[in-house]
């Protein structure tokens, strides 16, 4: 503002300079009038003349032009006093407005401030109850996980104290020392253990029969690869021979294994009732939700009831329903020595509604259904594949070339009879019909058969039951040979497995002995590990005196042990006298030591 003032000043003044320098010269011009002559001056006369005429014009001029402007500056003095005064005048109104409004401004924005203020202190009041609340609810909150962490807590209490009450009655029968162990694995407590399943030993088993075939796994080789008749006869001959050669035939005697195996029947007969109870109490269930879901006509729907797990954890619920059904029809869960006729069990609709068994007397039950191998033609819960060789192509090269020349027409026709209806409209295929009769797969004479050789030689009337076996059952002359040189192959190898083991702990024991021999006398390490040291106090031999023993015994002489106690497990026959006769150099007393380290 002050310089839009200044500027304003500045160009009136200006203007008022040149306004009053025109007037100067209009009346310099009026006061002084021209002379002229009709002879014309010389030119220094005109010069001297014009010079001093000029000096006073001049002298006058400049008088009249200090004093005018003298006058000039007086009224520009007093114009900017004038313009100075109304600025400061307006500068202090404008002051002064400018401070009513930032008073005006100030005084808002406390305002403002102060209900924020008010707000804030009500918002804390408010934050400050609700954590209060907050705090209450979670003590109350605490108060009640305490109750229940209690409770739960002592619940646990008490089914551990039952726990520890049950595991001190059973304290005395356990195993708790490597002696207790060695002494409770005898022969007879390992054929009890792993000779047949759910196998125990030490505590019996209170509910042997109750849980026994209740769960089992199957699984389905899913294997790109089948095997042969010759590879799953090796399999199963293999298994034969392993619990030939683990079982011990006269700890399982025959009226052990009868004994056993009427405590699997039961077991499986119990574990069968169970689950049909368990079938029949959850299709009794669905049927009362559907009936207690059913809405009338016009209705809005009810949501179906969530079903009770209590059926599914009451096994004796489960028991008992099972055996009602057991007695109104026996063959669901037995083999019986005739079949049933299936028209005269389903011709009574009353035995239909109380699931009840009505028909022919079908004799004495000969075994224990079983729901997932009685139906499948290979007993088996999955089919297994049997992998076949193909036979070997006896065609002449005339016959190759024939057939090879009809795959080639066969493959133009097709081509051609593609090409042809893709350009018939798609909708006249449902018109097409097809030539010929449909194939019969039971009738299907053109697969690989060996029925016809497997037949060869055979009499129908006499050798009918060999007629019947199944194809993967079916052995040959070859596939004995083939059995009999696999399993002598893998006999050798074995064989052959043993002599290296053997071989490197002679290597084994060489180098120890010629380390123990390099080393000084106090430095020497005990022959016996701490495994023998215990097994030697067990049975209360003497560890001092059998180390004697073997320090004293030379290297060849050790190295004939061994080798003799290999000799000794690969010979089937039982030696006669004492087994150390062969090792050279032994005195007699080392004889009776060994002797007694070997019993």
């Amino acid at each position: 503002h002050i310089r839009q003032t200044m500027s304003g000043v500045l160009q009136m003044c200006s203007r008022r300079t040149v306004s009053v320098r025109r007037q100067c010269w209009k009346s310099l011009s009026a006061s002084e009038p021209r002379w002229y002559s009709a002879t014309p001056r010389a030119l220094d006369e005109e010069a001297t003349a014009t010079k001093k005429d000029d000096s006073a014009d001049l002298r006058k001029i400049a008088q009249e032009y200090n004093r005018r402007k003298a006058a000039y500056k007086r009224q520009v003095s007093k114009l900017r006093k004038g313009y100075m005064q109304e600025y400061q005048r307006n500068k202090a109104e404008d002051d002064a407005q400018r401070d009513a409004e930032a008073a005006e401004t100030t005084r808002r924005r406390l305002e403002r401030q102060r209900a924020k203020n008010e707000r804030s202190i009500q918002n804390a009041y408010r934050q400050q109850e609700l954590r209060r609340q907050t705090e209450l609810a979670f003590q109350d909150h605490l108060r009640v996980q305490q109750e229940k962490r209690e409770y739960e807590k002592d619940v646990f209490n008490r089914a551990r104290q039952l726990v520890i009450d049950e595991l001190e009655e059973e304290a005395p029968l356990w195993l708790t020392t490597p002696e207790e162990i060695e002494a409770a694995f005898t022969p007879e407590a390992e054929q009890a253990l792993w000779g047949r399943p759910q196998g125990v030993i030490g505590v019996p088993n209170p509910s042997l029969d109750s849980e026994f075939w209740q769960y089992e796994c199957h699984t389905w080789d899913m294997s790109k690869t089948y095997k042969t008749q010759q590879d799953i006869l090796a399999e199963e001959y293999e298994d034969r021979v392993y619990d030939e050669t683990n079982i011990d035939p006269s700890y399982w005697t025959p009226e052990k294994i009868a004994e056993r195996e009427a405590l699997e029947r039961k077991a499986k007969l119990r574990a069968n009732v169970r689950t049909e109870g368990r079938k029949s109490l959850l299709r009794r269930q669905k049927e009362f939700l559907d009936d207690e879901a059913e809405t009338p006509e016009g209705e809005v729907p009810r949501p179906k009831p969530i079903p009770s797990l209590g059926v599914l954890g009451s096994n004796k619920a489960q028991e008992k329903e099972g055996a009602e059904m057991l007695l109104k029809d026996p063959t669901k869960f037995f083999v019986f020595q005739r079949k049933a006729d299936s028209t005269q069990s389903e011709a009574s609709e009353e035995s239909e509604l109380d699931e009840s068994y009505s028909g022919p007397s079908l004799g004495a039950p000969v075994d224990i259904k079983d729901p997932l191998r009685h139906n499948s033609p290979q007993g088996r819960v999955f089919p297994r594949g049997i992998g076949k060789a193909p036979k070997p192509d006896m065609r002449s090269e005339k016959e190759k070339k024939r057939q090879e020349r009809e795959e080639k027409l066969w493959a133009a026709a097709q081509a051609q009879a593609r090409s042809d209806k893709d350009e018939i409209d798609m909708a006249a295929d449902d018109d097409m019909e097809f030539y010929g009769e449909p194939l019969d797969y039971d009738k299907n004479d053109g697969w690989d058969s060996d029925d016809e050789e497997w037949f060869k030689g055979l009499d129908p009337d006499r050798d009918a039951e060999m007629m019947k076996v199944p194809r993967e059952y079916r052995y040959r002359e070859e596939d004995i040979d083939w059995l009999i040189q696999k399993l002598e192959t893998k006999a050798s190898q074995m064989q052959s497995h043993v002599n290296t083991t053997i071989e490197s702990m002679e290597m084994e024991t060489r180098s120890r002995m010629d380390d123990a021999d390099k080393m000084p006398e106090a430095e020497s390490q005990p022959f016996f590990d701490e495994t023998a040291v215990a097994k030697l106090k067990s049975v209360g031999g003497d560890v001092d005196r059998f180390e004697k023993l073997m320090a004293s015994l030379s290297k060849d002489q050790m190295l004939s042990l061994f080798g003799l106690e290999a000799d000794r497990r690969d010979s089937k026959d039982e030696a006669t006298g004492s087994p150390f006769d062969g090792v050279p150099g032994l005195t007699s007393e080392q004889i009776t030591g060994l002797t007694e380290l070997d019993a």
